[in-house]
C-alpha cells in the first residue's frame, strides 16, 4: 500500500462528505444538475480527481445519480436522517458495503422463514403479480432494480416486524447504486432466485425460505463482488 493510493482516498472522502453537507444544506437540491466539474472543483478549492472521487462515494450511496450526456443530478432524499451513521463509515471506507450486504445475508433468511410461517393468500398472490411484472421488465428490458426493492420490502411486510422492515429499507436506501448494477447485470438469474423465493414462502416451509433467501443473498454478494472490492483495490 502506497502513501498516494492512501492520500487520494483520503482526499476523496473529504470532498465526498463536503459535497454531501452542500446537498444537506441545500446549496443543490433534488432534481438539480451539478455545476460543470471544472467550475465545482474551483468553488470548492479541491482537484478534479479528488472531485470525481467523491461524486463516485455519494452515487454509490444514492445521493447523486450520473445522466450519460446530460451530467451528475441530485437525487431525491431517502430515509437521509436513519442513514447518516452509515454514511461517514461508506464515504471514508466504500468496501464496508460489503459489510452491508453481508448484514443482509445474515437477516434476511430469517425474515424469509417467518414471512413462510405467516404469509396470507393475499400476500403470496402479492408476491407472485411483483414477480410477474419482474417477467414482463425484463422482457422489455427495463431495469428490474425498483422491482427487486419491491419484492424484498414485501418479504419483509409479510413477516410483520416493524424494526425489521426499517432497518431493512435503510440498507437498501444506502445500497440504490449496487443493486442497480447487480441486479441490471443478471436480470434473469434475480428473476428465477425470487420465484424460488416465492414458491418457498407460498409452500408455508420456514426451512426452504431460509434456504432460498441465503442462496439469493449469497449469489448477489458474489455478483457484487468486484464494486464492493473496488474501495479496497484502492486503498
Amino acid at each position: 500500500m502506497t502513501a498516494q493510493p492512501i492520500k487520494q482516498q483520503k482526499l476523496a472522502a473529504s470532498a465526498a462528505e463536503e459535497l454531501l453537507a452542500l446537498i444537506l444544506r441545500g446549496d443543490f437540491v433534488a432534481g438539480q444538475r451539478l455545476p460543470p466539474e471544472r467550475l465545482l472543483a474551483e468553488q470548492m478549492n479541491i482537484s478534479r480527481t479528488s472531485l470525481r472521487d467523491g461524486i463516485a462515494r455519494l452515487e454509490v450511496l444514492g445521493h447523486l445519480e450520473a445522466r450519460q450526456g446530460n451530467g451528475v443530478f441530485v437525487r431525491e432524499p431517502s430515509a437521509a436522517h436513519l442513514t447518516q451513521p452509515f454514511q461517514g463509515m461508506l464515504i471514508r471506507s466504500p468496501q464496508k458495503l460489503e459489510h452491508l450486504l453481508e448484514f443482509r445475508q445474515m437477516i434476511e433468511p430469517e425474515v424469509a422463514a417467518q414471512a413462510a410461517g405467516r404469509a396470507t393468500p393475499t400476500q403470496i398472490a402479492q408476491l407472485h403479480l411483483c414477480l410477474g411484472r419482474q417477467e414482463v421488465a425484463c422482457k422489455r428490458h427495463i431495469k428490474l432494480s425498483d422491482e427487486d426493492m419491491i419484492f424484498h420490502s414485501l418479504i419483509a411486510q409479510i413477516a410483520g416486524n416493524e424494526v425489521v422492515m426499517l432497518v431493512l429499507e435503510t440498507l437498501r436506501s444506502l445500497l440504490t447504486q449496487l443493486r442497480n448494477q447487480v441486479v441490471g447485470d443478471r436480470p434473469e438469474l434475480t428473476i428465477s432466485e425470487h420465484r424460488a423465493l416465492v414458491d418457498a414462502i407460498a409452500s408455508a416451509s420456514p426451512q426452504a425460505a431460509r434456504q432460498a433467501m441465503l442462496a439469493h443473498m449469497a449469489s448477489v454478494r458474489r455478483h457484487a463482488a468486484p464494486l464492493t472490492n473496488q474501495g479496497e483495490d484502492n486503498a
